[in-house]
């Protein structure tokens, strides 16, 4: 079992989830972020077009993958990243914590 394995059966089985979904780690890409090979083997598992897809990360790695594969990247300072390093990862917008982008959802495509 890869060493992420119990991750995914833990997500499956999670109460509220209506049906299982693709959990991609990181031993099953060749690179690791900043490289998007972990962002583009999720979209392919979802079967959607990363360019339609958005990134959600509270690190530079993370936006700068996102960048560099064409998705929305969205920042996050939950992560310990200052804005100004976040900012230059090149996200679209950067919110304070997963609260605060909820409450921003529609700025990034969402819906309330």
């Amino acid at each position: 079992m890869p060493k992420h394995g119990w991750l995914r059966q833990a997500n499956y089985s999670a109460p509220r989830l209506a049906q299982p979904f693709p959990i991609i780690t990181r031993d099953q890409v060749k690179h690791a972020k900043p490289d998007p090979d972990l962002f583009i083997a999720a979209a392919e598992a979802l079967g959607v077009w990363i360019e339609n897809s958005v990134v959600i990360g509270d690190s530079v790695w993370g936006m700068l993958a996102a960048t560099r594969c064409r998705a929305l990247g969205v920042g996050l300072l939950s992560g310990g990243y200052g804005r100004e390093e976040l900012r230059d990862a090149g996200p679209m917008q950067i919110y304070e914590d997963p609260a605060d982008l909820l409450y921003h959802n529609d700025e990034v495509g969402g819906r309330r």
